[in-house]
């Protein structure tokens, strides 16, 4: 590895760990090699301490990338062909066999300074950017220095702000004789550059330091915890307003700490929190400033995006609900982001007041930044990718610790659902969630402790989701037993049992789901988990039989009931599925054997060959007539059973 890497990764790793240097909306770094030919780049998107040998950077031609500020044919073109343009230029730029990543738009700039450079978003040197009087405070603070700083008022960032700064940096050469080692960026942040990575990281943190000093920090205050139902109340009016006038379905999460207690209990807390964003950060991580409301109603929180699009472009990700605090609504990896994002903002817009009042971007800047292709981009990797039949949707499946519980609940998560796996077996569910992780590139997924058969446990479990993502669009009862008895040899424990779990657990999770998707007004699917033997009975197996048709004909009842509410609820009756399964051990194998008069290794065969299609069904099968089900294609089926067993038993 040559130094000029080596460096670039020093430095992202030490800011990139430093929340006093990057804050929320992390940073970029910089190396140029020692024979000036090349910059190395941490590559757009990526996180700047993550950048490592194989990943995270571009490098890039200098001369073509300078080349890109002084040909007059860009500076002709549109705002829209020249960023498509500059684009271009700068991967051509490339120079490298890095898989992946895009060369950053501000390279440009980063050509311009020394060799080493850190572009942060440090929270105290964003207090200042951001505020009427911060560039008077930073000249009074830095006065001292034997280079001042320079201040870029704010300019659209990408190819303007480095024209902009090309203009600045010549201006600053010709008074001081050299290149400024600090740049103050209003509205967007702090440039440090240095010949070393040692003075560069000494320089960044000790001008951070020096503007941190002066600012006051929002008084915390008592923390009154609402009551639990306020927040769920909140969180459903969230989803479904943000349902209704978007059609998107969003995780909502809540958040109160002390000092957003001491924001919000404030007087000037409604100004404060109704100012427009500050930074280009805040519409990327969070669609803007939070929203404020004085109350989560469903009606007020729908007219009040709507306005919002109409005038921004795009629905708040952030709201602060007087009385409860803050929530975040968005895709379930950005919730984090968001919350911190809209944290950040209020702390800052709380101190931007005391430097003269805010500085926020205007309105025209704010369209720009939430138009412009390479934010769009930046904001896309941040929330990640979510697509699929079911994206969006809030799961619960019981019973999802093994077997075809397990099956549908990565076949949720794979299209795009966020899944509880609920079960009794509580590290059986969390072996299970990180499978889902492995399979699906970190799908969000969450063990559920729950014993079905337990009205608390059925109705906390429920109130689960509800905690972490806000609602509950989809529930899947898959819980089960099978203990396979002759009539004259049942135990009348084994009968209780099956009908607890089966139809007892059935009941109290689909009564708990329903009462949630109700109150959240958006529809919603349940799916129970029968078996062929729910439509034709098979020998020696009571329990099993009247518990699996009862699902069906509970399930088709609830359809009758739950109908107007837009919730749909069907039946899946799969066949034999051997894969996995807690059921198919070799004591239910040995009782199927004995049955048929057959020997336990024939038991598998055997049932395969009664299938027309003459193949085993496997738990994927299963999982995707759940997610069909669950899915908009199935938005006419209700009171229905679907068969997938290879053509086993017609329904007639």
């Amino acid at each position: 590895m040559n130094r000029a890497l080596a460096d670039l990764i020093a430095i992202s790793k030490h800011v990139g760990t430093e929340s006093m240097l990057v804050g929320v909306g992390g940073g970029n770094t910089s190396v140029k090699s020692d024979d000036g030919r090349h910059m190395y780049i941490k590559a757009s998107g990526a996180h700047i301490r993550e950048v490592a040998e194989d990943r995270g950077w571009r490098r890039l031609n200098l001369e073509a990338v300078r080349s890109i500020l002084s040909d007059p044919w860009i500076a002709q073109l549109s705002e829209e062909k020249r960023q498509a343009s500059v684009a271009a230029r700068l991967q051509v730029a490339c120079e490298d066999e890095v898989e992946g990543g895009r060369p950053s738009t501000e390279s440009p700039f980063h050509a311009l300074l020394g060799r080493c450079v850190a572009h942060l978003h440090p929270p105290a040197a964003l207090a200042y950017v951001c505020a009427r009087n911060g560039r008077e405070e930073v000249e009074r603070i830095l006065g001292g220095d034997e280079l001042p700083p320079l201040w870029v008022p704010y300019t659209n960032p990408g190819y303007s702000l480095a024209r902009r700064m090309a203009g600045l940096m010549a201006q600053y050469g010709r008074e001081h004789g050299t290149k400024p080692a600090v740049v103050f960026l209003e509205k967007h942040g702090l440039l440090v550059s240095a010949e070393e990575t040692e003075v560069l990281l000494a320089e960044a943190a000790r001008v951070v330091r020096a503007v941190a000093r002066p600012l006051a920090r929002p008084p915390a205050a008592p923390l009154r915890k609402p009551a639990k139902d306020a927040i769920f109340r909140a969180k459903l009016a969230l989803r479904r307003g943000l349902f209704e006038a978007t059609g998107e379905r969003v995780c909502v999460r809540h958040h109160l700490d002390r000092q957003m207690a001491g924001i919000l209990h404030g007087a000037e807390a409604k100004t404060v929190a109704s100012q427009p964003a500050l930074t280009p950060d805040e519409i990327v991580y969070a669609n803007g400033a939070p929203a404020w409301l004085e109350k989560a109603d469903t009606a007020q929180v729908a007219g009040l995006l709507r306005r919002r699009i109409a005038a921004e472009g795009m629905a708040p990700a952030a709201f602060l609900v007087s009385g409860l605090g803050l929530f975040a609504a968005g895709r379930e990896r950005a919730l984090g982001s968001i919350l911190d994002m809209a944290r950040s903002a209020l702390v800052l817009k709380w101190q931007a007041a005391r430097l003269g009042g805010a500085n926020p971007l205007g309105k025209a800047q704010r369209r720009f930044i939430a138009q412009w292709e390479a934010e769009s981009y930046r904001r896309k990797l941040a929330a990640g990718t979510q697509g699929g039949e079911v994206a969006g949707r809030i799961a619960l499946v019981t019973g999802a610790g093994s077997g075809l519980g397990r099956a549908i609940a990565a076949g949720l998560a794979k299209e795009g659902a966020v899944v509880g796996l609920a079960d009794i077996d509580a590290g059986a569910a969390a072996k299970a969630v990180e499978m889902i992780g492995e399979q699906t590139s970190g799908g969000a997924a969450m063990a559920v402790p729950c014993d079905v058969t337990n009205e608390g446990q059925a109705g906390r479990a429920c109130e689960r989701l509800l905690e972490e993502w806000g609602g509950l669009d989809i529930l899947v009862n898959a819980a089960g037993v099978a203990p396979a008895y002759d009539l004259t040899e049942l135990p009348a424990a084994e009968w209780e049992r099956a009908l607890a779990v089966n139809l007892t657990g059935y009941f109290l999770m689909g009564r708990a789901a329903a009462r949630i998707m109700v109150e959240q007004g958006m529809g919603g699917s349940i799916v129970n988990l029968s078996s062929k033997s729910g439509l034709e009975a098979s020998k020696s197996n009571t329990p099993y039989n009247a518990t699996k048709a009862g699902e069906i004909h509970m399930a088709r009842g609830w359809a009758l009931e739950l109908g107007e509410h837009g919730i749909r609820v069907n039946s899946v009756a799969p066949g034999n599925v051997f894969q996995d399964s807690k059921i198919w051990g070799p004591e239910y194998i040995a009782a199927c054997a004995k049955k048929h008069g057959i020997e336990p290794s024939e038991v598998i065969p055997y049932y395969v060959g009664k299938t027309a299609l003459k193949r085993e069904i496997t738990g994927q099968d299963v999982a995707d007539a759940v997610v069909f089900l669950c899915s908009d294609r199935a938005r006419t089926i209700t009171g229905q059973t679907l068969v997938p067993d290879g053509g086993q038993v017609p329904v007639r």
